[in-house]
């Protein structure tokens, strides 16, 4: 079955899927439940074809330990506390649904730090389209120069924040090997006054303004 496969390809496997049926969960041919069911459907049959029978269980393990993970990384919560204290504004680009992902928020205790969210399924896009990002810089009323873009997926945050001119920062906390070295990295949140120096040389001058006026 799976086990074929390392976690770090069989990660890479479930990403692939993972968006490719996406975009139908957007157009509306599948739900997000049937999406998931697929999903795993496909990654059995490549891993073992004719073992796609177990799906639907293998599917509703996932979601449980999926929702069982919904912790934050340590150092979030007082990094989005201190972007905030900074003056700047944080805006959480998603794909996937609005009721799961404010769900998240509230269980990870982010909601008072966070100016606004836009979801996939709102946009009607995914990430990297730039279009997602472009929407959630009109949230907040700043351009593409003004931003950076923090997240762990190369390619759907780190390439879309680049097609959409936003200077991105790789969060690479599992230490993979760079796709671009010339992209900066953060490979943890904590200590949060380190993770602050990295944003602000990824921001420049923007970014550096704002932070010399509240750092001690």
């Amino acid at each position: 079955m799976l086990a074929r496969w390392s976690l770090d390809e069989l990660d890479v496997r479930h990403r692939v899927l993972l968006e490719t049926l996406h975009v139908d969960v957007l157009a509306g041919r599948l739900t997000i439940d049937n999406a998931r069911r697929e999903r795993f459907a496909r990654l059995l049959e490549q891993g073992e074809p004719g073992e796609s029978s177990s799906a639907e269980h293998l599917a509703e393990d996932y979601r449980d330990a999926y929702a069982g993970q919904w912790y934050p990384v340590s150092g979030a919560l007082e990094l989005l506390q201190a972007v905030r204290g900074a003056g700047h504004r944080v805006v959480i680009v998603t794909n996937n649904g609005v009721a799961e992902q404010q769900l998240k928020l509230a269980r990870c205790g982010f909601e008072p730090w966070v100016d606004a969210m836009v979801t996939s399924e709102e946009a009607g896009v995914s990430k990297p389209t730039p279009m997602i990002f472009e929407q959630a810089l009109a949230r907040v009323n700043a351009t593409a120069a003004e931003a950076v873009m923090l997240g762990d997926a190369w390619g759907a945050d780190v390439e879309g924040a680049r097609a959409a001119g936003v200077v991105p920062v790789w969060f690479n906390r599992k230490g993979h090997t760079s796709p671009d070295p010339t992209v900066i990295e953060l490979t943890a949140l904590a200590p949060v006054a380190a993770a602050m120096d990295v944003l602000r040389v990824a921001g420049g001058q923007t970014w550096a303004a704002d932070w010399r006026a509240v750092r001690p």
